[in-house]
């Protein structure tokens, strides 16, 4: 009798793990496709018009802030008229002040830009050729100027 308990506890559970995977493995019906499609259709345009919710709210809420700020900066642009007159005031003073400046030499004495290095070579050279090369060394019988200075003109230690 044991055997055939066995034997029957096994076949019921057979039978209901082959009932599972067939249930589980075989394809749905149409119908059933449809509503599935059909709720993940409606759960996605729930998603998408959140969404559109969302980035609705924070354009209007961009755009508050950016009314606040140029609000903002068009008082603080705003000027009274004294403010303009004081300005065409200190603005007309240093038109003066530059125009009156003295000039400042002869163009002569000043060079221009160079635009020919040759001839600017040539030019530095002539200068050069014209002023002595050194001057001369003093003679060896001559004393330095160190030991012929007083020790009086010596500068003194200030700390001493």
């Amino acid at each position: 009798m044991a055997k055939k308990s066995h034997f029957l506890f096994g076949f019921i559970l057979g039978a209901a793990s082959a009932l599972a995977t067939t249930y589980l493995l075989t394809p749905q019906t149409s119908d059933e496709l449809k509503h599935k499609f059909n709720q993940k259709k409606d759960d996605l345009a729930d998603r998408a018009a959140d969404y559109y919710d969302y980035a609705k709210d924070a354009t209007a809420d961009w755009r508050e802030s950016a009314a606040d700020l140029v609000d903002n900066i068009k008082s603080h642009a705003q000027h009274d008229d004294a403010d303009l007159a004081s300005y065409d005031e200190k603005t007309q003073a240093l038109k003066d002040e530059l125009t009156e400046a003295p000039e400042v030499a002869d163009s002569d004495e000043f060079d221009d830009i160079v635009l020919d290095g040759k001839s600017a070579f040539a030019q530095a050279k002539d200068a050069d050729v014209d002023t002595p090369a050194e001057p001369e060394a003093p003679a060896a019988d001559s004393e330095p100027e160190a030991e012929t200075k007083p020790a009086e003109d010596t500068p003194e230690d200030p700390e001493a």
